[in-house]
């Protein structure tokens, strides 16, 4: 085929536009490419910056429990969410047995609340029942010095007011015929003998009779069969011994008369509050009667025993009674506002785990850029109404964790970390909420909470006998129901099932299955006396720790758990008073 000069020119200029062509297309690729490898090794290296471990291996972490720590995507063993790669935010800052680093998120979902540690002198109001009392040395005995019959009964009923020298009774007696004999024949002798009329007149003042009495048994010059026994004070009868026709003894007690002119109000103080009171300290007080009219008392004596079996210290006061509105027995309630005189350190209660001996805050690392928190055990001093007063083993302006506690406390023992059950942190003797005290893993777990939902659905099946029971009178029902918290808090296995006996007819094999059955009492129990009232004072307290959060109920606000005995006898608050 002939090729033509023109063709030619042509298929040149052809081949030397797409040389053109394709070098103003692909020419910049070198560059291009090089940017983007760049790229990828950045990210590389940002990838190894920051989600890696030493060998290179992305790190993938729970927001809820940064402890959790694989080397491949999945969710965490604990909770079950989604794992994220490990931040480098928690390489800020260090951990040990004593401090744990949480993400923000984990922080944010746990709802974490901190307070500072202040300094100021600590204030309490104390709440305290009582009640009106007769003035112990305003409270007179009438008694009979001598043998006799009651003849005419003029005080008649308890309660009776009198007036000082008004007839209460008439007696008759050999011995007052006789000493008005001998009281006659010496009148008429007194000149010659005055020693004898002094003796026969001194016998009757022995006797309490007046000197008008005496000087009428001599005016009238006769012995008379009966006479008349006379009030010694003013005031109202508050117990009548006799009646008409009743033959007494020497020394027999035949009336009280107490003068209610002033009366006593006598609080029931706890032992705790005991340092909040001093004599001389002023309170307001109200009584049923007057609810809205506020009285003011100053304390005049503080007992110096405690009751042994309410466990309080009586606290007195002396009131002007003139008018007769406080009456005996009265209920009253009190409020004394109280102020410590040096400035303490103070901390709201709930930042304090509270585990007997072993008191347990966790305070904020504000120095770190990411929360972290340390666990410090406290000594504490006296609770002050919202707040407790720290001894030692915290400073000033540091900031305690009072919401979230519980949780970040819980994530301290699943990392086995010093925790308020985990004394030995780092010793993989890492404690949960087992009912017992004993460890559990995560098979038994399983099985514990197989139990517990078989238990619930076996609840909604039939009622149950202790429900059958909780039908009965509270008055009945409540000593017994003491009687069995006491024995458990006591961990008396055998008395405890004896006092389950009163309320349920299944065997019982351990305490931690009589404990389980006494959280369903207590929950029952407690709906009861808030809705129906209780005659007596007694007290809803509250457990955190058992199965998620158990109340019970005591007759002292002293905190004796019966969920854990003796291996946590002092966990859990006081709630309310019913």
């Amino acid at each position: 085929m002939n090729i033509t000069k023109t063709q030619i020119l042509t298929y040149t200029a052809i081949l030397f536009t797409g040389l053109i062509l394709g070098w103003l297309i692909f020419g910049g690729s070198n560059d291009h490419v090089d940017h983007e490898q760049l790229t990828e090794a950045e990210m590389d290296q940002h990838v190894t910056d920051e989600h890696t471990d030493e060998d290179g291996e992305i790190i993938y972490t729970c927001s809820m429990h940064p402890s959790v720590r694989q080397n491949e995507p999945g969710n965490c063993p604990i909770c079950g969410m989604e794992l994220i790669p490990a931040g480098s935010q928690n390489a800020e800052a260090s951990e040990d047995d004593y401090s744990m680093v949480m993400t923000a998120s984990a922080a944010s979902l746990a709802d974490i609340q901190t307070a500072p540690v202040e300094r100021r002198a600590p204030e309490k109001v104390l709440d305290l029942p009582g009640r009106i009392q007769v003035d112990e040395r305003r409270l007179t005995n009438v008694t009979t010095h001598f043998s006799g019959r009651i003849r005419d009964l003029k005080i008649d009923f308890t309660g009776a007011p009198i007036r000082k020298d008004e007839v209460m009774a008439t007696i008759y007696s050999p011995e007052l015929i006789a000493a008005q004999r001998e009281l006659l024949e010496a009148a008429r002798q007194k000149e010659r003998n005055p020693r004898l009329y002094e003796s026969a007149r001194q016998k009757f003042r022995l006797w309490e009779f007046t000197e008008e009495q005496i000087n009428e048994i001599e005016e009238r010059g006769s012995v008379q069969n009966e006479l008349e026994i006379l009030s010694p004070a003013n005031g109202f009868v508050m117990s009548r011994n006799v009646a008409e026709e009743q033959h007494v003894a020497e020394g027999t007690v035949i009336f009280e008369v107490a003068n209610l002119d002033r009366v006593w109000i006598v609080l029931e103080a706890y032992e705790e509050d005991l340092e909040w009171i001093s004599v001389g300290d002023t309170f307001d007080f109200h009584t049923r009667a007057n609810p809205g009219q506020n009285l003011e008392a100053t304390v005049s004596f503080i007992d110096p025993v405690v009751d042994s079996r309410s466990r309080t210290v009586r606290v007195r006061a002396d009131l002007n009674n003139s008018d007769d509105q406080l009456k005996p027995d009265m209920l009253v309630r009190a409020q004394l506002n109280s102020r410590m005189q040096d400035e303490k350190l103070l901390v709201p209660a709930s930042s304090v785990l509270w585990t007997g001996p072993r008191s347990l805050v966790y305070v904020q690392d504000t120095s770190a850029d990411v929360p972290r928190f340390e666990v410090r055990e406290v000594e504490l001093g006296p609770k002050t109404g919202d707040y407790y007063v720290i001894e030692s083993g915290l400073e000033e302006g540091e900031q305690v964790v009072f919401h979230g506690n519980f949780r970040i406390d819980s994530e301290f023992q699943l990392a086995d970390k010093f925790s308020m059950m985990n004394r030995e942190p780092g010793s993989g003797a890492r404690t949960g909420h087992d009912h017992g005290g004993m460890e559990m893993d995560d098979q038994e777990m399983e099985q514990d909470t197989d139990d517990h939902s078989g238990h619930e659905q076996e609840e909604e099946g039939h009622e149950s006998h202790s429900e059958v029971l909780m039908e009965e009178d509270l008055e009945a029902l409540v000593p017994n129901y003491l009687e069995l918290r006491e024995a458990l808090a006591n961990d008396d296995f055998e008395m405890a099932r004896q006092y389950m006996d009163l309320f349920s007819e299944e065997d019982f094999s351990s305490i931690d299955e009589l404990r389980e059955e006494f959280k369903v009492i207590s929950e029952m129990l407690v709906t009861r006396v808030e809705e129906e009232g209780y005659d007596g004072e007694l007290y809803k307290q509250y457990c955190p720790m058992y199965d998620g959060g158990s109340n019970w109920i005591s007759d002292s606000k002293e905190i004796e758990n019966p969920y854990y005995g003796d291996e946590m006898l002092k966990c859990g608050e006081t709630v309310k008073t019913l």
